[in-house]
């Protein structure tokens, strides 16, 4: 009886797929390692900027008000900047810790529940319209009433301040920020938009980066971290759901979060 005798060649060619194969997968892995181990440096870098700046300025004023300070005028002033600094440090330091913690899986949404996030976002819009009117700019508000979803209600406050505060800080002078919350078939979708400075496209995808900003000059001189959108993106995520952005350089950005409700 004939037996059929593989073919030297075949059997050698199939192994020599086969380690390509697992070359291309160990190559791939060490690409992704290689891009953790940047990004760790330089998360790692620019944390250290982040506190190095608050602290030098506090302690300048301190040094300041012990050495030169002749009045309480001067003393009441450097205790003023000291405050501002020691307060934006304490806001950095508390979202590291938050975000430390999300990476690490110890923050759980626990507190799910059936808001009513039409209220939500016209509170949170009213409250942001008086801070945003520093810089003459408006928040306005068109709000489908009684929409409700499932959600951590604290999170979902950290996440609307966020994107507002993040377009008042790019945003024009006399502008405008609008919200707009509707329910749609099977989500609910919320828009934050502004006419502010916009967003290149080279600089759409590293946004949710944290610690990046795409023009720190461009700022106003407001406070920011750069951690409010990676926070932003963490947060619509373990709710199920889905941000998206789109921008265009000098004409404003809108950021649309859907959520399942």
């Amino acid at each position: 009886m004939r037996r059929e005798i593989c073919p030297v060649g075949y059997k050698w060619k199939r192994g020599t797929d086969e380690i390509h194969t697992l070359a291309k997968t160990f190559n791939g892995m060490f690409d992704k390692l290689e891009g953790y181990f940047d990004n760790e440096k330089r998360f790692t870098a620019d944390a250290s900027h982040e506190l190095r700046t608050p602290a030098a300025v506090i302690l300048a004023q301190c040094d300041y008000g012990l050495e030169h300070a002749s009045s309480m005028e001067e003393t009441k002033e450097s205790l003023y900047k000291i405050r501002q600094q020691a307060v934006k440090m304490s806001a950095l330091i508390s979202n590291l810790l938050t975000l430390a913690r999300m990476d690490n899986g110890q923050f759980q949404l626990e507190n799910l529940e059936r808001i009513n996030f039409s209220e939500l976002v016209e509170i949170i819009g009213e409250q942001q319209n008086e801070m945003a009117k520093d810089k003459k700019i408006s928040v306005i508000t068109k709000v489908q009433p009684d929409v409700f979803l499932m959600a951590d209600e604290t999170m979902m406050i950290r996440m609307l301040i966020n994107l507002i505060e993040n377009a008042v800080q790019y945003g024009k002078e006399e502008g405008w920020v609008k919200l707009s919350l509707e329910k749609k078939e099977n989500h609910v979708e919320l828009t934050v938009a502004d006419n502010g400075i916009g967003i290149a496209p080279e600089h759409l995808k590293r946004i949710w980066e944290r610690f990046y900003q795409v023009d720190p000059s461009r700022s106003s001189g407001r406070s920011n971290t750069g951690l409010g959108l990676a926070m932003v993106k963490w947060i619509v995520s373990a709710h199920k759901g889905e941000i998206t952005v789109k921008s265009q350089p000098g004409e404003g950005t809108i950021f649309t979060v859907k959520l399942p409700f």
